[in-house]
């Protein structure tokens, strides 16, 4: 019932944010068009209000409303496992909005649109504007109820603290109907106030009875009062009356915990990794567009990248090196060589000189970098050929750095939990400093991404990548 209750929610949530959303740009266009500002002392507007018929941005505005529909709901706007307060949701809105006009200004960029930027700005602004109203005016008169919406009476079997949580949980959703009809006592524990508790266990069967419950849900505080639950269960199945068991049991401190059917066997999931299928879609695709659009724009200034390193010292022109990873996987990594050929083989001479703790070797002036491989390296642009394995799908384009097999062979359990997601060309290390950064803190860093995971993290990353890059900060 919760999940149906808001998924219905949502839905139409969406439904008006895209009908909001539509409007938005007729509003900005006429804004735009009408915009007749211009600088004290100067006779014409500081706008030209020439622009395009109305239509002739249909195509345009329908991309950029898909884009925006998928950036909202990677970013948690529509996720209905959480409630969100009206200002998380007005921040978040925001965030989407901003991705509408990046998005527009690339595209009006990149395809060489005759597209006023005035317009994609007055556009965003107007959306967020229609957006943020229409949470707060939600906020401000709640939620209407309707006939077909009945109030559901709720019995809570546990009388613990963490029944009592629950409780707390489910009275802030009163604007659906929802109830704490009473408590009862499970395996004797004690816990809720005396004019709530209804009775024991073993009463439940009356309690059902005497009042009108619509649902019941079971809450155990450790493992001793699961005993109970096959007599609720029972109990409940026998009176028609639905039960819901409260998974906050089980010892999942930092996972994410889902449930799911293979045929008609339930599977609890503990995931503490990235989920978001949706999520993870959107950025393979991501992966496979820019992959594709950088190697075929860059294809002229590679081939001169591979001249070079020809011309200048003996060896492939390609490094191919075995990496680790998704969970492991091991795969062909491609740079640019950098190095004189045959450098592995005297690594064991100068890794006393190594200047990165634990199992990474890093040296501020290895000598066996080749002049060329040095400017390569402080540009990054030996690393261009990462984006074949980006296609491939070995890679994505933000994610921890793909480490060396000898590498994975020396991680504690923890820091192994960052093969968890793809390897990716830049990351929170790469733009934190890299070579700067100690062993440990780099670690935490990687895992910090995997936790807090989503497409405007990906964003972030990749905007900070530019400059970090271009000054070839903490490269070696």
């Amino acid at each position: 019932m919760f999940r149906e209750h808001a998924r219905l929610f949502t839905s139409l949530q969406f439904i008006g944010d895209l009908a909001l959303t539509c409007a938005a740009f007729p509003v900005a266009y006429w804004m735009r068009l009408n915009a007749d500002w211009a600088i004290p002392g100067q006779l014409e507007p500081l706008l030209n209000p020439e622009l395009h018929p109305l239509p002739v941005y249909s195509w345009i505005v329908a991309l950029g409303i898909a884009w925006w529909a998928c950036s909202a709901y990677s970013l948690g706007l529509y996720r209905i496992s959480m409630r969100r307060s009206s200002w998380q949701k007005i921040r978040v809105i925001i965030e989407a909005s901003i991705l509408l006009g990046l998005f527009l200004g690339f595209l009006s960029f990149a395809l060489k649109l005759n597209m006023s930027r005035p317009l994609i700005a007055l556009f965003v602004v107007v959306q967020a504007l229609f957006l943020s109203a229409a949470r707060l005016a939600v906020a401000l008169h709640g939620r209407p109820r309707h006939s077909w919406e009945p109030r559901r009476n709720i019995v809570i079997v546990g009388a613990g603290r963490k029944a009592r949580e629950m409780g707390e949980v489910i009275s802030r959703y009163r604007d659906w109907g929802l109830r704490i009809l009473g408590y009862v006592q499970a395996n004797g524990n004690q816990g809720a106030d005396p004019g709530e508790l209804l009775g024991t266990v073993t009463d439940l069967p009356q309690i059902i009875e005497n009042n009108v419950v619509d649902e019941v849900i079971f809450v155990a505080s450790g493992p001793k009062e699961l005993d109970a639950l096959q007599e609720v269960l029972a109990v409940c199945k026998e009176l028609g009356v639905h039960a819901r068991v409260a998974a906050d049991f089980f010892p999942a401190k930092v996972s994410k915990l889902s449930m799911e059917f293979l045929e008609n066997v339930p599977l609890i999931t503990f995931s503490a990794t990235p989920d978001g299928a949706f999520s993870l879609f959107v950025k393979r695709v991501i992966d496979i567009v820019c992959a594709a659009v950088v190697l075929v724009v860059l294809t002229p200034f590679m081939v001169i990248v591979s001249a070079l390193v020809k011309l200048t010292s003996r060896g492939p022109i390609i490094y191919k090196q075995v990496r680790c990873g998704l969970y492991g996987r091991k795969f062909v990594l491609y740079k640019f060589r950098s190095m004189r050929r045959g450098a592995e083989d005297v690594l064991w001479e100068i890794r006393h000189l190594n200047e990165m703790d634990g199992p990474v070797f890093k040296m501020r002036n290895d000598p066996r970098v080749t002049p060329l491989g040095r400017l390569l390296r402080k540009t990054s642009i030996d690393e261009l050929p990462q984006f074949w394995n980006v296609l491939r799908g070995d890679m994505s384009l933000v994610g921890p750095r793909a480490p060396l097999p000898e590498e994975v062979r020396e991680y504690t359990r923890w820091q192994r939990r960052r093969l968890s997601v793809k390897p990716g060309i830049t990351c929170l290390w790469q733009v934190s400093g890299r070579n700067e950064i100690d062993f440990h803190e780099w670690m935490k860093l990687d895992l910090h991404y995997i936790d807090n995971w989503s497409l405007l993290l990906d964003l972030k990353i990749l905007l900070r990548t530019f400059p970090v890059v271009l000054l070839g900060k903490g490269a070696r």
